[in-house]
């Protein structure tokens, strides 16, 4: 099996400091499940991500991750960005969760369950090791 670099695309439509927020919390994620290479030496594939900051009336819901379709990017996570910060990161979690259920292939039934309780458990842990 290959091992992955992940690339995480900046978001737009939100101001540095919540792009910086989005972009650190998913490489953080990364790091913490230790899906991230932490060496490139030998063979290995690139991951893009690209995240999407958008208001909670656009989006409809406070975030999603999808599989990209065609696209240059592998994985497009949405996050609305209206929301406090313990929630803006608890939902970035939660929608990194699914991207993790998808690299292992490892889903029960819609992957809610596992991602709903590790949200906060993350944004908490996030936030203790001083990264807010």
């Amino acid at each position: 099996m290959k091992k992955k670099n992940y690339i995480i695309h900046d978001p737009v439509n939100c101001n540095d400091e919540k792009r910086l927020l989005l972009v650190d919390a998913v490489r953080w994620f990364l790091y913490r499940y230790n899906m991230q290479l932490h060496d490139f030496d030998g063979d290995y594939e690139n991951v893009n991500i690209r995240v999407n900051a958008w208001e909670y009336k656009h989006l409809k819901c406070w975030g999603r991750c999808y599989e990209g379709e065609g696209e240059v990017v592998d994985y497009v996570i949405d996050i609305a960005i209206d929301q406090s910060i313990r929630d803006t990161l608890a939902t970035i979690f939660h929608e990194c969760v699914h991207l993790w259920q998808w690299e292992r292939n490892h889903w029960k039934g819609e992957g809610e369950c596992e991602a709903n309780q590790l949200q906060y458990e993350l944004a908490d842990e996030y936030w203790r090791c001083g990264n807010v």
